[in-house]
């Protein structure tokens, strides 16, 4: 019996994999196919070849850190309707609004509880991100 191919696609961007491990098992009941990257420049590239439905990002990664990596994803078209969201230990006022003025969609606090993620990324894949 063929397993039904996920209907949407959710990368997450963290370079602990521990985290990365959290939030597979959190989205599982989803059903979605779940891609990784271990920092920006990886989460970019993963980003613009696979164009995920929505994008989990954390902030605080090697070599590119997640507000970089967000305003190079918003920089492409083909990267418009992609929901991203930071999730992240970078829980300031400063730092969520550095997110909403990159462009990101939602901010989530690590650590979390693993039903709210998993609701929030639902009604998200499910609300799409909001027309400009």
């Amino acid at each position: 019996m063929q397993e039904a191919k996920a209907e949407k696609t959710v990368l997450v961007a963290d370079d602990n994999r521990f985290i990365r491990l959290l939030v597979q098992t959190a989205l599982r009941p989803l059903h979605v196919e779940l891609l990784e990257a271990v920092d920006g420049v990886e989460a970019i590239s993963a980003a613009l070849s696979h164009k995920p439905d929505l994008i989990l990002l954390d902030v605080v990664m090697p070599r590119v850190d997640g507000f970089a990596a967000l305003k190079e994803m918003r920089s492409h078209d083909k990267l418009a309707n992609t929901v991203i969201v930071m999730l992240t230990t970078a829980a300031s006022e400063k730092d969520i609004q550095t997110g909403r003025d990159s462009g990101a969609d939602d901010h989530i606090v690590k650590p979390f509880e693993a039903s709210d993620l998993r609701n929030r990324v639902q009604e998200l894949l499910n609300r799409g991100r909001p027309r400009a």
